[in-house]
């Protein structure tokens, strides 16, 4: 049987989650290697960015007819591994494993790599479309806006179905609003609150594609 056919014991954090967190620890361990001197400067952050990283300008000169530069194509995907520091790597990282090991529970490996890619995606061309700047767009978020709303599609639904209210569920939704417009003004711009709403939507009809193992609200 192939890894996208199983799924992780229910409290252990499936390996392939492991391996993406370490490529993303990587990068970050790279490019501190890089700014003391320990490896050439040409593996450094910037250079990863120019070569890996999404811009809202290539994006815009395809828009133009004049192309699709290759790397528009991986940067739609690798732009997700890429982030702007510890912080910023501390933060995601710790909600894409909350996030991905309530869905690999649920859905199993293979589907979450799907849903992971297909948000990603959605996110940074939702930024491409949206953002007018000239600075890349790094970080994984856009995929974990996109796996909360698979779990939120869920919940919302199973509440639904029960009859119940769902006012939690639009309580959530403002209060994700709400933060990101906070965040937004509070740090200058540099909220890629674009690539957010494109993750989220997309996992939000992505979420009826795959029918989780057992009742979503039990992941809450």
């Amino acid at each position: 049987m192939s890894i996208a056919d199983t799924s992780p014991a229910r409290d252990a954090v499936h390996p392939v989650l492991w391996i993406m967190i370490a490529v993303m620890i990587g990068f970050e361990l790279l490019f501190a290697a890089a700014d003391a001197g320990l490896v050439p400067e040409g593996l450094g952050r910037w250079p990863a960015y120019l070569n890996l990283a999404f811009f809202d300008l290539m994006l815009e000169y395809a828009r133009a007819g004049n192309g699709v530069e290759p790397q528009l194509v991986w940067s739609l995907l690798t732009h997700a591994f890429l982030h702007g520091g510890w912080l910023h790597l501390a933060m995601n990282g710790a909600a894409f494993l909350g996030l991905g090991h309530a869905l690999v529970r649920m859905i199993g490996i293979g589907r979450f790599l799907v849903i992971f890619a297909v948000t990603a995606i959605a996110g940074a061309l939702t930024f491409g479309l949206i953002a007018q700047t000239v600075g890349p767009l790094v970080g994984a978020s856009g995929a974990i806006f996109g796996l909360f709303a698979v779990l939120t599609a869920w919940q919302e639904r199973a509440l639904r179905r029960a009859g119940r209210s769902r006012a939690m569920i639009w309580r959530r939704i403002g209060g994700l609003v709400a933060l990101n417009v906070a965040l937004a003004f509070g740090l200058g711009g540099l909220l890629a609150w674009q690539a957010h709403l494109g993750g989220w939507v997309a996992g939000w009809l992505l979420a009826g594609m795959f029918r989780p193992r057992y009742g979503p609200m039990r992941a809450f």
